[in-house]
């Protein structure tokens, strides 16, 4: 959860690492702030955290940090881009951050949240062709090798249970909800249940 603790925690590394000197713990303490951040509900907090990634973005562009880190970031950046109606320019610099994941093999690893934010951002637009996509991005994450993995798992419940919703087959949604809170739950994934609670 991007709770208060999450935020007083990363607020605490990140003045660890101003005063360390070292590139590589500035940029993982300012990523880890930025994730937070962009996940809360006030505005100020969410361009806090853009500002936050963008610093990790230039970080990684000038070689101070690892570029593997480059497409997750540029993910979460488009996301706050889509929420103030630039929805086409987010769309594609989200399409090719999740790309460049999958050829790098990293989908089940950042793939995982970067194919979430597309699947939720195509949907928030809502097109015919955006569902069509949607669709495409969830079937890859279904093709990767992993079927052991909780969070590949629960994942994919939730983002076809939003694909259900989106055709309105409200049969497949209910049932998909249903099975995705108790999953959740289960699990104990915290951020997963409120999600799901909050599922109508």
């Amino acid at each position: 959860m991007a709770d208060d603790t999450a935020l007083r925690e990363t607020s605490e590394a990140l003045t660890i690492a101003e005063s360390s000197g070292d590139d590589m713990a500035l940029a993982v303490a300012l990523e880890a702030l930025g994730f937070v951040l962009v996940h809360h509900d006030s505005p100020a907090d969410r361009e806090r955290g853009v500002t936050a990634l963008t610093q990790v973005r230039e970080m990684c562009l000038s070689n101070r940090f690892s570029l593997s880190e480059l497409p997750l970031v540029d993910v979460y950046i488009a996301r706050e881009m889509a929420r103030r109606g630039v929805h086409d320019g987010a769309i594609t610099l989200m399409r090719t951050a999740t790309d460049a994941l999958c050829s790098a093999g990293q989908l089940l690893s950042f793939g995982i949240s970067a194919t979430c934010v597309l699947v939720e951002t195509l949907l928030e637009r809502g097109g015919e062709d955006d569902v069509a996509e949607a669709q495409a991005a969830v079937d890859r994450l279904a093709r990767e090798p992993g079927d052991d993995m909780d969070i590949r798992n629960i994942t994919l419940l939730r983002l076809r249970a939003l694909l259900a919703r989106a055709r309105t087959d409200n049969v497949v949604y209910r049932d998909l909800a249903e099975r995705y809170r108790a999953m959740a739950t289960e699990l104990g994934f915290e951020g997963h249940i409120a999600w799901a609670e909050a599922m109508p």
